[in-house]
């Protein structure tokens, strides 16, 4: 999932790129951004999932040796 995500990121960036350049207004570039923030927030929620469960797995067998 955090491929689709950072292939989603690479993809706004082309299309800001490609909005300032050939588009008149400026909507446009504001739809590739929040593209982009969303993309970011998403890598970042699934970054902190994904340590939390790491450090759930890496906790359950210290608390099974202290029992």
């Amino acid at each position: 999932m955090q491929a689709v995500r950072l292939i989603g990121m690479v993809l706004a960036v082309a299309g800001i790129i490609y909005a300032i350049e050939y588009v008149p207004r400026g909507i446009a570039v504001w739809f590739w951004v929040v593209l982009l923030g969303l993309g970011f927030v998403g890598l970042l929620c699934s970054f902190r999932v994904v340590r939390e469960r790491n450090r759930a797995a890496a906790r359950k067998p210290q608390s099974r040796e202290r029992r």
